[in-house]
């Protein structure tokens, strides 16, 4: 009687713990998912950074040092320093 009763809680804590590990999982794997693509954006930002970075050291090489040069650079990208969310923006 006491070895079945054993059998049935070992049963059911091995069930449960399943159980448990099942949905860390499912949860871990969403945390990559997530993980993957933040890096992508990051990728894809610093991509665009450098891009627009070229672009006013050559602007700077061919017409000198110009304040509109650096306003235009920060115009472009004035999403940076702002707390305003944009439209359209995926926060999935």
């Amino acid at each position: 009687m006491k070895a079945d009763i054993f059998f049935f809680v070992t049963s059911l804590a091995v069930i449960l713990l399943t159980v448990g590990l099942i949905i860390a999982l499912y949860y871990i794997v969403r945390i990559l998912r997530n993980v993957r693509d933040i890096s992508e954006r990051v990728d894809e930002g610093t991509k665009a950074l450098a891009e627009d970075l070229t672009v006013v050291r050559s602007n700077l090489k061919t017409g000198g040092f110009a304040w509109k040069h650096i306003f235009g650079f920060l115009g472009k990208h004035s999403r940076w320093f702002s707390s305003k969310k944009r439209h359209g923006s995926n926060t999935d």
